[in-house]
């Protein structure tokens, strides 16, 4: 068969359409227009020399089809070596559900499937080329990722963040951490403002292209809130600075103590050659309550407070605290006091319990910490005692949203509290210092932001964008991370003069995976500090993972997205084939005749597993199956095994007619036409794979010989071979306890009952048409018979119900190959007969070139060295040997 596939491969007049899907069919004989759906491969097919260096460090394993599952296969695959087409394709369902929902959009899937090879160089490379920070971030994410992780529908989600965190803190207790590569000097530069999350990622990735990056940052320490706003317990601020310093050793100079618009201006760093400018300033400003009191001794703003904690300010506080607010900042402040000296902390919110902003693990460490939450009540005033601080008065809030779902809170003013506190720490939000904006002409949102646009960041001012919590109001440092990303995308469309709209828009969309046998792995626990360890420090809360814990954790992954995404194809693939962005084609395509042959389904015996032990038994398999262990590409190499212990079996019977001339069970009552003659192929076969006396015993109610010299093959099955034929019907398989052998019980043409055992039993399936074929069917008006095949005229056999629609092979009734092949030059014909008028008028020639007289001319002689893959790239300098 290959050389006809070959044949067919390079045939000029003949498209091969694969992964496609036809989806609707309009018109008449002569004139349809089809249109179709491809899938994509992710494979270049001009480029695949299909040397298959992609598919040896591939990291993800699945069942082999091809094999009917009795082996496996990777991600990036070819489906068996004489494919046509000839290159690899890689399977995938969307983007992993984490990936996906991850606001930087990181490989999440492809960095686990590296942890489980032990690849972890690799999975921080993979990790870094879309998000810089993976220690901190291994600390301090909110991970969405964990919240859509399929794992978690089934039991507990994997512990997505501490195994990014694994894999820093691994990279940075060697003698040198990684520092990602920068691409060519370019002579562009660009000036960030501000040194936090958002301003760092976009100079990271600047950085990585080329461009010449210095941050501005008005702090006299560099990482914006990172550094400042996120207590020390659950950030380290040696983690801070060592993944700051990997960007400074890309070649990003950071300049500390720059106050934007006092010390340096848009003029001036223009003077100093700057190009672009990307405003990323933070939120260091603490918002204000603005009731009675307020400026009262003892009333401390809870950014300020984080930020004197964290540069080690001298801090006093008294016994009893009291933090108003409910979002991530006041639970950070409330566990800070009690690490300064507090005995007594409450916070005390607007919102209900479930209403509260911060996320729902930092609520349940404060709750660990013994800090007492008090819900739904507001401040009204503050309670003075000879001019300091004696207390706070609050009212009950009966509402914090509308009926729009804005924030407008609602009170009750004769619902009052009084709470005695010798602190207060307000941290109820975070603003802007924006006493730049109107010197540089920078236009402020109605929210008290900078005003950029929400795709692009680019503000109104030519050259000049904007990002981070200083835009969109305070978020995560992921979605910082993310947005200084594309804050880098932007900058680098600008300085090339693109279009910065332009393809940016993406989905992501993601399948997930059915989990129902999926067995019950439990989540890898991270260890921390005792509560009594926690007290009166700043050490950092959690361990982390060691790597046992890693890997443990990494094993539970259920790799959604099938492949991995974790890139390692790309690197190795020298052909530069790999296309991980291709997307689904739809096509129209205009056709005088349509040939359907979309083949069949073996029949599957799951339903009937009572009877037929299939999926329970190893040792019983399917004539498919079968095959591919007799096959030399098989699972076993064509060595005749049973599964169970992989020992030669000594008797083996085939039982005829499974989903076949059964309208009792199944419904099939119709005969598949083949299983007779494969039956006895295998067996003949069998026999002669096998070392020792094989067995071969096939169960029937008759043999249907009826092909060319088929009768003749039986005979010589039986007489020469000594496959033995057993007419009967077989009552039950039994599978015999404490061995792996099998009882089959049967009555013979007299009615008597016998039994026998076997090591193994082959299940002769029948066939059948699938259900993407019957739908393809009902869509193309396209009338099927009783079992679901084409329904034809017995004068006209291929002609289905629909003008200038043919069918052949199975879809039109059983058959084997020598009927297919016959139906199909048939069908051929009769598609040709309705476009005779245009034959010839849109076929390609091949053009050959006129032959030349070298008669006279000097030898040349001209040398072919292959330069793919590492066979001979990997020994010999090919380039080298061109030059030469």
């Amino acid at each position: 068969m290959s050389p006809k596939l070959v044949e067919v491969g390079r045939h000029l007049n003949i498209e091969l359409l694969t992964n496609t899907e036809l989806l609707q069919l309009q018109g008449n004989v002569g004139h349809f227009k089809a249109q179709v759906l491809q899938q994509p491969r992710f494979i270049d097919l001009s480029k695949c020399t299909s040397c298959g260096e992609c598919e040896k460090v591939c990291p993800i394993e699945l069942d082999n089809e091809y094999d009917e599952k009795l082996s496996t296969r990777k991600a990036i695959y070819k489906l068996y070596p004489q494919a046509i087409p000839g290159a690899f394709a890689i399977s995938k369902t969307g983007t992993a559900p984490c990936k996906a929902t991850c606001p930087a959009h990181v490989s999440i899937q492809g960095y686990i499937a590296l942890i489980n090879q032990g690849k972890y160089r690799e999975a921080l490379e993979l990790f870094k080329d879309a998000h810089p920070f993976p220690a901190i971030c291994g600390r301090v994410c909110h991970h969405p990722c964990e919240g859509i992780c399929t794992r978690g529908d089934a039991d507990e989600p994997i512990a997505i963040q501490y195994l990014h965190r694994f894999l820093a803190d691994l990279d940075f207790s060697e003698e040198t951490c990684f520092v990602p590569e920068v691409g060519e000097k370019r002579e562009e530069k660009v000036a960030v403002i501000g040194a936090g999350p958002a301003g760092l990622s976009a100079a990271y990735f600047l950085t990585r292209e080329g461009y010449q990056v210095t941050i501005f940052e008005k702090l006299p320490v560099a990482g914006g809130m990172m550094a400042v706003g996120i207590p020390e317990y659950r950030l380290p601020r040696d983690i801070v600075a060592a993944e700051i310093k990997v960007i400074e050793d890309m070649g990003v100079e950071i300049k500390k103590g720059v106050t934007f618009g006092k010390d340096i201006t848009f003029e001036t760093l223009k003077g100093e050659g700057f190009q672009a400018f990307f405003l990323a300033t933070g939120l260091h400003l603490s918002r204000l309550l603005n009731v009675e009191g307020e400026d009262l001794p003892g009333v401390l703003k809870g950014v300020d407070f984080l930020r004197d904690t964290a540069v080690g300010n001298t801090i006093s506080v008294g016994k009893k605290v009291v933090v108003i607010g409910g979002g991530n900042v006041a639970i950070d402040v409330a566990l800070s006091a009690k690490r300064v000296g507090a005995q007594d902390i409450f916070l005390i919110c607007l919102e209900k319990r479930d209403e509260m902003p911060a996320w729902g693990y930092e609520i349940e460490e404060a709750l660990e910490e013994k800090i007492t939450i008090i819900n739904s009540l507001g401040p009204k005033r503050f309670l003075e005692k000879d001019g300091q601080l004696a207390g706070i008065e609050f009212k009950r809030c009966t509402d914090v949203f509308d009926e729009n779902g804005a924030f407008n809170p609602r009170y009750d003013e004769t619902d009052l509290t009084t709470m005695d506190a010798d602190t207060v720490i307000v941290a109820i939000g975070q603003a802007a210092d924006l006493s730049f904006a109107e010197k540089e002409s920078i236009p402020v949102s109605r929210k008290g932001g900078l005003e950029a646009d929400p795709l692009t960041l680019e503000t109104s001012i030519q050259g000049v964008f904007a990002g981070g919590d200083v835009l969109y109001g305070p978020k995560s440092v992921v979605e910082a991370v993310e947005c200084g990303k594309e804050a880098a995308e932007s900058i680098a469309r600008y300085l090339n003069g693109l279009d910065l709209k332009e393809g940016r828009e993406k989905d992501w969309p993601y399948e997930k995976p059915d989990i129902n046998s999926e067995p019950l792995l439990p989540r890898t626990p991270v260890r921390k500090r005792s509560l009594d360890e926690r007290h009166g420090n700043f050490n950092e809360i959690a361990f982390g993972f060691n790597e046992q814990e890693a890997k443990s954790e990494a094993e539970r992954c259920l790799e959604c997205g099938i492949c991995s995404e974790c890139y390692q194809c790309v690197k190795a693939c020298l052909a530069e084939a790999i296309d991980h962005e291709q997307q689904a084609v739809h096509r129209e395509i205009e056709v005088g005749s349509v040939i359907l042959c979309p083949g069949n389904d073996a029949f599957d015996p799951a339903p009937y597993e009572e009877f037929y032990h299939h999926s329970s038994h190893p040792n019983i398999l399917t004539s498919l199956e079968f095959e591919r262990i007799l096959s030399a590409t098989g699972p076993t190499l064509g060595h005749l095994i049973r599964p169970s212990d992989e020992k030669e079996p000594n008797k083996i019977a085939w039982l005829q007619c499974v989903g076949s001339r059964d309208s009792a069970h199944c419904g099939n009552g119709y005969c598949s036409a083949m299983c007779c003659m494969y039956a006895i192929k295998e067996a003949v076969i069998a026999k002669d794979h096998s070392k020792e006396l094989l067995d071969t015993a096939i169960f029937f109610m008759d043999m249907r010989t009826f092909g060319k010299d088929y009768e003749l093959y039986y005979n010589r099955a039986k007489e020469e071979h000594g496959v033995r034929f057993v007419r009967s019907r077989v009552h039950t398989i039994d599978p015999i306890p404490g061995t792996d052998d099998l009882r089959i019980s049967y009555s013979d043409e007299t009615g008597a009952m016998h039994e026998e055992v076997f090591d193994m039993v082959v299940l002769s399936v029948g066939i059948q048409i699938s259900k993407g074929t019957i739908d393809l069917a009902e869509h193309l008006g396209v009338a099927l018979n009783s079992y679901h095949f084409a329904s034809t005229h017995p004068f006209t056999p291929v002609n289905t119900s629909r003008d200038g629609i043919y069918s052949c092979g199975i879809f039109q009734g059983p058959k084997d190959i020598p009927g297919s092949v016959t139906e199909a030059s048939a069908a051929a014909c009769a598609a040709g007969m309705a476009l005779s008028e245009a034959r010839g008028t849109e076929t390609k020639i091949l053009e050959i070139p006129d032959e030349l007289d070298i008669a006279d001319q000097d030898p040349r002689i001209g040398v072919f060295v292959c330069n793919c893959g590492i066979n001979i790239a990997g020994v010999v300098d090919v380039p080298a040997v061109v030059d030469y």
